[in-house]
């Protein structure tokens, strides 16, 4: 997929050569990108604070804001400290940094963030991959290094299939001593939990052996990272993790807009619960082609459609169509190229619905074999039926 010549966005339109399309991509999953609150924080900032610390937090490049961004997201997320890093992909560097003092080995999900692998590896430690959400085949790695100090790797949410990790299961089997899951939230925060307060609060997990890591660019719609845990873990991340030390930070700006966000979240649940009836609806939607579904209540959904060239043709139809659903390629997803459509809470239920009909028709016109088991409506002239009316036609068909 070359690069969009992106020329104006919102959390549901872009703009690319001079037209708008109806957009089902990127990680925006609540919208807090284009709130007019979180926007109004940064322009403010930006007047009173500049662009920029210049430097490092642990000389001259530490402000109120950043201190103030570290409180309030770990209040949020229910640990007991965080410390802000320049993006996701750093606070994992950050974590692994720390944690290779007393730890050596990590044993890590086959399909994680490429990040986790480059941190571990960067920090030295010894690494071992275990089958794609197999807490058994971590249990096994785990038992083989209990003695050298072991640490899980995972993703919370995979953002290449949509899939969830078994949390719980993975930090059954890590060992009694020296030990650690960390979890890489980029993709649960602000989608996952009791009002978006991401997967580990989901699952139900308080032991202090859990470390998260999260990016404030995703479900935030900000920008910057953070791990999170224990205060005398963060108090170490602080003094031993030199990507933190040696970095300049999220600007002070994006660090107001970023507690405006979390803010916002703090004060009801009103966006997750709009994201999670949106993610009913696209489930609906998905149902009626026979493509396959994510677990329930996450936005990504991948697919990939038949032989390359029906695809790529279908790509083309819903772009003629108005509608840009994203054609990928990256690691861990279904198929060398693949859709990744992801809804968010600004999309209207008819807006899913209009990628629904025009899906349904692209796959029509390039008679794109589905499973059979899953009834198929009827559609008989050019102008597509709502969802709604698709429902009715299947339900007549199981009589």
């Amino acid at each position: 997929m070359a690069r969009l010549p992106i020329e104006w966005s919102s959390p549901t339109r872009i703009r690319m050569h001079a037209r708008d399309y109806l957009a089902f991509a990127g990680c925006n999953y609540l919208g807090l990108g284009g709130h007019p609150v979180v926007i109004d924080a940064l322009a403010q900032a930006a007047r009173s604070m500049g662009i920029s610390t210049t430097a490092s937090r642990e000389t001259t490049g530490n402000t109120l804001s950043h201190e103030g961004l570290e409180r309030e997201l770990a209040a949020f997320m229910g640990q007991e400290a965080a410390i802000l890093g320049a993006e996701g992909y750093t606070a994992n560097f950050m974590a692994l940094q720390t944690l290779a003092l007393t730890h050596r080995v990590a044993i890590i999900d086959a399909h994680a963030h490429r990040s986790l692998r480059h941190a571990a590896t960067a920090a030295g430690l010894h690494v071992c991959e275990f089958e794609h959400l197999s807490a058994r085949s971590a249990r096994w790695l785990a038992t083989q290094h209990a003695d050298s100090g072991v640490v899980i790797l995972t993703d919370s949410v995979f953002a290449a299939d949509g899939a969830v990790a078994p949390l719980a299961d993975l930090l059954a089997v890590l060992p009694p001593h020296r030990s650690t899951l960390l979890v890489d939230d980029c993709h649960g925060f602000c989608v996952l939990g009791r009002g978006g307060r991401g997967a580990v609060e989901a699952a139900g997990l308080t032991d202090p052996r859990v470390v998260i890591t999260t990016t404030l660019a995703k479900g935030l719609g900000c920008y910057g990272g953070a791990v999170l845990g224990r205060r005398a873990f963060i108090d170490s991340v602080q003094q031993q993790a030199w990507v933190y030390r040696s970095s300049t930070p999220v600007p002070p700006a994006l660090a107001e807009a970023c507690r405006a966000a979390v803010r916002v979240l703090s004060q009801g649940d009103e966006l997750v619960q709009r994201l999670r009836s949106n993610i009913q609806v696209m489930r609906e939607v998905l149902f009626f082609t026979g493509l396959p579904m994510p677990p329930d209540g996450v936005p990504i959904f991948t697919f990939a459609v038949s032989d390359e060239a029906r695809q790529q043709r279908v790509h083309e139809l819903l772009l003629e169509a108005g509608v840009f659903a994203p054609l990928i390629e990256y690691p861990g997803g279904p198929a060398p190229r693949y859709f990744r459509v992801v809804v968010n809470a600004m999309h209207t239920h008819d807006e899913i619905n209009t990628l629904g009909k025009h899906l349904l028709r692209a796959l029509d016109v390039t008679r794109d074999q589905r499973p059979a088991r899953r009834p198929r409506p009827p559609v008989e002239d050019a102008e597509m039926p709502d969802i709604r009316v698709l429902e009715r036609a299947v339900m007549e068909q199981l009589g």
